[in-house]
């Protein structure tokens, strides 16, 4: 398959390259989805489970940056938190539309790859991070208006500690 493509196959540091450039991209699609969410539920607040799939279709097609301007319109996050999805959304449009051609020759000439390897990875950290202060939020907003989260927090509680 090389031959036919005339490319050489990738090294160990390519790879991990492409793995975490995969990662982060797979973190930022969560991310996304768990906005999504909680927008629906913050400012549709809709009363039934099939209400709330049948929006979520609707806001599932918000990118990351049409989510995070909505949500900032609505007011449905504090000022910290936007600063940081705000801070995320520049690293996602450099990871998506930059990362590869603006550290081509850096990457080409052994310059700088760990460097670069850290910043990606980082999306990953982040993205993750960002999602348990979402659902942080969405744990306070739903007790606010009298919803027993407490089996929540408990299945939360195993998820990240089991």
């Amino acid at each position: 398959m090389n031959e036919q493509f005339n490319s050489k196959s990738a090294s160990e540091q390519e790879i991990t390259l492409y793995c975490y450039i995969g990662e982060s991209v797979s973190a930022i699609q969560h991310l996304e989805d768990c906005l999504n969410h909680s927008i629906v539920i913050k400012s549709e607040r809709p009363k039934v489970r099939e209400e709330a799939d049948s929006l979520l279709l609707k806001y599932r097609s918000f990118t990351l940056g049409r989510a995070i301007n909505f949500a900032e319109k609505h007011k449905l996050y504090s000022e910290l938190l936007f600063k940081e999805l705000r801070s995320l959304l520049s690293e996602r449009n450099w990871l998506i539309h930059k990362s590869i051609s603006q550290s081509r020759d850096d990457w080409d000439s052994n310059i700088v790859r760990e460097e670069l390897l850290l910043r990606i990875k980082t999306i990953s950290n982040t993205s993750f991070t960002l999602m348990r202060k979402l659902e942080e939020d969405l744990i306070t907003f739903s007790e606010v208006n009298s919803v027993d989260m407490s089996q929540v927090k408990v299945e939360i509680h195993k998820y990240y500690n089991e």
